[in-house]
């Protein structure tokens, strides 16, 4: 699905894609995100780069 939307996009065009803060699913029987600063909840995806 994201190729179709890169496919849409000119050349040289550079795409960030990132996310608010982690969900725990389970880690150390902790469900939720917060109150609890688990290093899960910490985790944010990010990815960078051009559009070839």
């Amino acid at each position: 699905m994201l190729g179709r939307l890169f496919d849409l996009l000119p050349s040289n065009t550079w795409v960030v894609v990132t996310s608010d803060h982690g969900e725990l699913f389970g880690e150390d029987r902790f469900f939720g995100h917060g109150p609890i600063a688990h290093e899960k909840v910490f985790e944010v995806p990010f990815v960078e780069g051009l559009v070839p």
